[in-house]
């Protein structure tokens, strides 16, 4: 299945190579040679993806967690301190206070603990990601045999469809996975566009601005920002934690500064890389997040989305459709 998947997504870079290369040249080598130099591009256009991220991104995310530490216990202690010294109404919340009897590194390295077991449960550390990397590789394998491989592997399904479904089922078959191939590669291709222009966009924007820490808030916004709809708003919160261990006027502002940049950016931005090629309402949108995340967690919060966009465009079709043969039916009961 992880195969499959990385088949998929890769593919998706590969159908933008194969526009590029030579793409109505008939010479011979071209033509052998192109699905394989297309998958070698997006294998290296991948290898490049990672080595950015590990080169630029995660040394930002790792300083961002090393400050985040450092700070989070004095602040956490200044808080409760003004809250105890607030609440001298409010016996029970004094209480409830003095109870907790944890300091602010106790609390930060109680979150650290709790998000490892989240992670790992009781499974080692080192058996898990030598696990991972074994199971990864057999489906990068897995999935260019694929991608060698899929216009015979489409010769065969096409061979099984039509000996077991008739010519209606099957053009209600291809008309599905058509949508469905369009949408899911539109909003991978939309989703990562957006992250980085929201990523250096919000890094310009804090250096211009002065704001503390831009290097490091402006790239885990970008990452976070591949979760639909609330995923630059949780990178705003860290990077709301973090300006405001030094400032907190200066964290409100950031803050203010987030709202514009996301207000811009969903209405200029969003619909110029994204398009209408989604076609999911709001509502659903959230809907589709909040269902997804509670099934399968964060692979459900990004697969969600694409998901209903496809089954909200089949099932719009076939209503418009049962629609239009109503309207006919009525009309030649009227004639």
């Amino acid at each position: 299945m992880l195969g499959a998947g990385i088949a998929f997504v890769v593919n998706i870079i590969v159908s933008e190579y194969e526009k590029i290369y030579f793409p109505k040249s008939h010479n011979r080598f071209i033509v052998k040679s192109r699905r394989g130099m297309c998958i070698l591009f997006s294998i290296l256009t991948i290898i490049l993806v990672l080595v950015f991220f590990m080169r630029i991104v995660i040394p930002q995310i790792a300083q961002f967690i090393r400050v985040l530490s450092a700070g989070f216990p004095d602040m956490y202690n200044n808080i409760v301190a003004w809250v105890m010294q607030q609440s001298d109404q409010i016996p029970g919340l004094q209480q409830k206070l003095q109870n907790l009897d944890m300091d602010g590194a106790a609390v930060f390295q109680k979150g650290l603990q709790l998000l490892g077991n989240g992670a790992f449960g009781t499974v080692s550390f080192i058996g898990t990601v030598f696990n991972a990397i074994f199971t990864f590789v057999l489906a990068v394998t897995f999935g260019i045999y694929i991608l060698f491989s899929k216009d015979q592997l489409k010769a065969h399904f096409d061979k099984v469809f039509r000996a077991y479904m008739n010519a209606d089922r099957r053009t209600k078959l291809y008309e599905g996975l058509r949508i469905a191939n369009e949408t899911f590669s539109s909003y991978f291709l939309g989703q990562f566009k957006e992250a980085i222009i929201l990523g250096v966009l919000c890094t310009i924007g804090m250096l211009i601005f002065r704001f503390p820490y831009a290097t490091i808030i402006g790239p885990v916004i970008g990452l976070t920002s591949l979760i639909p709809m609330l995923g630059a708003y949780i990178g705003a919160g860290f990077g709301f934690l973090l300006i405001v261990m030094m400032d907190p006027l200066q964290a409100v502002l950031f803050i203010v500064f987030i709202v514009v940049l996301q207000q811009l950016e969903g209405n200029l931005i969003y619909p110029k890389v994204v398009g209408g090629s989604i076609g999911l309402p709001g509502i659903w949108v959230f809907a589709a997040v909040t269902v997804g995340g509670g099934l399968m967690g964060i692979a459900g919060v990004i697969l969600g989305v694409p998901v209903a966009a496809t089954v909200y465009k089949l099932f719009s079709q076939s209503v418009n459709k049962r629609l239009r043969d109503r309207a006919c039916q009525d009309r030649q009961g009227e004639v």
